[in-house]
């Protein structure tokens, strides 16, 4: 069983994060899936997105030692239905990841590419581009891009615009750490504390915790 990453946070968060090496077929046979469940699994085209999907499930059995049927919000936003716990998804290449909590929790996790530069101005602040390294310039944008998309899959609201309303704050990255942001809205004002870990393969960012205003 390939788990390429487990940790269990004192807060009672659990991540993992499952390398993609099973066929279907054999991930299929791992869970144990609701007839609503397999109709879903049937709708998906590309086998990577069955991949991707069935993976999750067996790290829900992973981390929670049985399967449990995973629902979305109107927003995308996942839930459980029969336990009292909150989930977090996310996907790259080749792998899954998981965050289970007894609190709203989130995740997010992404590759390391060149491309991202393009895309920047979309989501670094002035601010934060002061602290960046040029020559590091890649590494720090992937690891800001995964900390306000954990930052938006946490808030779950529609008007998040990710240059304005959340602020990465100054960091130096290592190869694990955490990272903290401001959350700036109107309704809202609070820190967010977050891990992150960057392997060669993908850069790993998910919620701790928080003060100030209730999410």
């Amino acid at each position: 069983m390939p788990v390429y990453l487990k940790k269990e946070l004192e807060n009672g968060n659990r991540i993992a994060v499952w390398e993609i090496t099973e066929s279907v077929e054999k991930l299929h046979d791992m869970v144990s899936l609701s007839e609503e469940d397999e109709k879903k699994l049937d709708s998906f085209r590309l086998e990577t997105r069955r991949k991707e999907w069935l993976a999750v499930r067996v790290l829900v059995k992973e981390l929670l030692g049985e399967t449990h049927g995973i629902f979305y919000k109107r927003s995308g936003a996942p839930y459980f239905k029969d336990i009292d716990l909150q989930i977090g998804i996310s996907h790259t290449k080749g792998f899954a990841g998981l965050a289970v909590a007894p609190f709203r929790t989130s995740l997010d996790m992404e590759k390391a590419s060149p491309k991202i530069e393009r895309v920047s101005t979309r989501f670094v602040n002035e601010f934060e581009k002061q602290y960046i390294p040029h020559e590091k310039r890649i590494e720090y944008y992937n690891l800001i891009w995964c900390a306000k998309e954990t930052l938006f899959k946490l808030l779950d609201r529609r008007d998040v615009v990710f240059k304005e309303n959340l602020n990465v704050k100054p960091l130096v990255m290592e190869e694990k750490g955490t990272v903290t942001a401001d959350v700036i809205f109107p309704d809202l004002n609070c820190k967010v504390t977050m891990g992150y870990e960057v392997t060669s393969d993908f850069t790993l960012v998910y919620y701790i915790n928080h003060t100030g205003d209730d999410i």
